[in-house]
């Protein structure tokens, strides 16, 4: 079974060889002029040449430049130097197919002009952009580089539109993360701003406290307790010498004035000593708590001006968002058409058609004779 549908297989083949020898002349006549009408219908007359300009481009690691310049520690990612990976080529393909980028080459070439598109017709803009997407192309290369493609009828306008859209690059992006920073900065800036009330009033509050004396709480709780204790202790011994020397002196006597005059004054320290101690009784739980949240609010503060200083760095500074391997150049020869290709593939479906032809008129003719 299957050495005759080998062999059928082989007849046919043959057979199909076997006709196309035969109708050689008339399948050369009609290659020929398919051949020639390519060649013809190719040229400029018919097809208008289009040149390519081609930039590369490779998208940088990282855009911020507080982390890539004012971080101590940084990773590669980071490295100011380093070639972006697959995600930021394909971040930077998002932006080269933005919808502004587009509209500032088409306004700033003439586009609509350029490529002889009748505005008063139904959709023009549709008819534009369809021939922009045609003419002007981005992709993404094996090597993580992406690659910007610009074909038109004039090679100098080609090379002008593939480094512009570059160049746009860098300006959109740059456009996109500012806005982003500068939200930030307003935000981080008003945390700032809060905080530094924050601290005046308590440090008002704190100044108030220590216009009643509070300075130390702490050193002088553990000093001031002391002295009233040193205080209160000779107090009691002045107490205890006076009664024993009004009982066998004069009351006039140098000695008792002296004591009494000593019981006075340690009084008179107790007094002291004992506004103090009240004073530190009543703003010495504010004062320690104060200054704890003063030590707390300066390191907050110290973060959100490092904070507000990269943030400002981000948004009032830029870096190139790329690194441009080729610049488009004017091309010396066009890219389109491609007349040999042409030629070839009409040859070749002009002699297949011309075969299938023949075939079908040599069936028919078969078929007719059997009837």
């Amino acid at each position: 079974m299957f050495q005759k549908a080998r062999e059928s297989s082989y007849l046919e083949s043959t057979s199909l060889l076997v006709l196309a020898i035969r109708w050689i002349k008339p399948l050369c006549i009609v290659t020929i002029l398919g051949a020639l009408c390519a060649l013809i219908f190719s040229g400029e007359n018919f097809i208008t040449p289009k040149f390519k300009s081609t930039v590369v481009l490779f998208p940088a690691a990282t855009n911020s430049i507080s982390k890539s310049i004012m971080q101590e520690h940084t990773s590669d990612k980071q490295d100011i130097l380093a070639f972006g990976e697959e995600e930021q080529a394909e971040q930077m393909l998002q932006v080269l197919n933005s919808d502004e980028i587009r509209e500032i080459i088409i306004r700033k070439y003439h586009l609509m002009q350029h490529y002889k598109i009748d505005s008063t017709q139904r959709y023009p803009m549709t008819a534009l952009i369809g021939e922009f997407n045609d003419n002007i192309s981005f992709q993404r290369t094996e090597f993580m580089s992406v690659k910007i493609d610009v074909m038109d009828a004039d090679p100098e306008m080609a090379a002008m539109i593939a480094n512009d859209i570059a160049a746009l690059l860098d300006s959109m992006e740059a456009k996109i993360q500012r806005e982003r920073a500068l939200h930030a900065l307003v935000i981080v800036e008003n945390s700032y701003k809060e905080k530094v009330a924050d601290i005046n009033r308590k440090e008002d509050s704190l100044r108030y406290i220590r216009q009643h004396g509070v300075t130390d709480y702490r050193n002088q709780a553990l000093i001031w307790n002391e002295e009233y204790a040193k205080s209160f202790s000779t107090y009691n011994n002045e107490i205890a010498s006076l009664e024993v020397l009004q009982k066998y002196r004069d009351p006039n006597d140098s000695t008792i004035v002296n004591t009494k005059a000593r019981i006075k004054g340690a009084e008179a320290r107790l007094k002291s000593l004992q506004v103090k101690i009240d004073n530190l009784a009543d703003f010495g739980g504010a004062s320690i708590s104060l200054n704890e949240e003063l030590s707390l609010d300066r390191e907050s503060l110290s973060k959100l001006k490092e904070q507000f200083d990269k943030l400002k760095v981000d948004a009032m500074q830029t870096l190139p968002y790329k690194f441009v391997v080729n610049k488009a150049m004017k091309a010396e020869k066009k890219s389109y058409p491609v007349r040999w290709l042409i030629v070839v593939i009409t040859s070749l479906c002009a002699f297949i058609l011309a075969f299938i032809t023949l075939l079908a008129i040599d069936k028919a003719k078969e078929i007719r004779l059997k009837i």
